[in-house]
């Protein structure tokens, strides 16, 4: 593999790493997200819940009121009665029938009023008990699934830092690997250079002496025909 595939493959690598943890990141946010609604969906909750408790227990103080309102005023009518059959024993008066039916009448009917609204009461504590072990049940089931979110987030989150160092340490051991065959090539570069300008030298020498030879040979030649000259002078002679 050359230095230029190593490098598109390093920058391929990077290129996912980037985009995993890009992935990993908007998961982290969108369960942060999450953690931060179920958070304020839980606060949102406890503080029905203290209102409905709030108000349940101000109904109750109400409704216990009314109660004693209304045993006060049974008492008051027991008492009325029983001063009155005692004002009527005294006096020599007889009750009527109807009279004392009458009397029967009102105390049933304000016994029944009392225990219908006793009743009342009851269901109403009784609702109210079920609806506050149904928001708790719900807030458990919250307070898991958030616990649960964390768990999750925490998971991710030491992913997204344990891929995040194995993505540097290969960066990193691709790096100095790069770094080592740019410092070899540069070497070789380096080389190259050297030997070019070797080369260039003795190509210089050799071209200098090849003009020194063409110098010499061009004098040998003229010496040569002096000499041809001379000779043909001397015949001549």
């Amino acid at each position: 593999m050359t230095p230029a595939e190593r490098q598109e493959a390093l920058e391929i690598r990077e290129a996912n790493a980037a985009l995993l943890t890009a992935k990993l990141e908007r998961d982290r946010l969108a369960l942060e997200s999450d953690i931060t609604a179920s958070a304020a969906a839980s606060k949102a909750a406890s503080a029905i819940s203290r209102a409905l408790e709030a108000d349940a227990v101000k109904r109750t103080k109400a409704l216990e009121g009314e109660c004693a309102q209304l045993e006060e005023k049974l008492a008051k009518l027991k008492a009325e009665i029983g001063k009155a059959t005692v004002g009527a024993q005294a006096a020599g008066l007889a009750r009527t029938d109807e009279e004392v039916t009458a009397d029967k009448a009102a105390v049933a009917a304000a016994r029944a009023q009392l225990a219908t609204e006793r009743a009342a009461f009851d269901g109403e504590r009784s609702s109210f008990e079920r609806e506050s072990a149904a928001f708790q049940a719900r807030h458990k089931a919250e307070t898991q699934s958030l616990a649960e979110l964390r768990t999750k987030l925490g998971a991710i989150r030491n992913e997204i830092e344990s891929s995040v160092k194995v993505r540097e340490a290969e960066v990193h051991k691709k790096e100095v690997y790069l770094d080592g065959e740019r410092n070899k090539l540069q070497a070789a570069a380096d080389s190259l250079m050297r030997a070019e300008s070797q080369f260039s030298e003795q190509r210089a020498k050799m071209e200098s002496q090849m003009a020194s030879l063409a110098a010499k040979e061009a004098m040998y030649e003229e010496r040569h025909r002096q000499l041809q000259e001379n000779m043909k002078h001397f015949v001549k002679a």
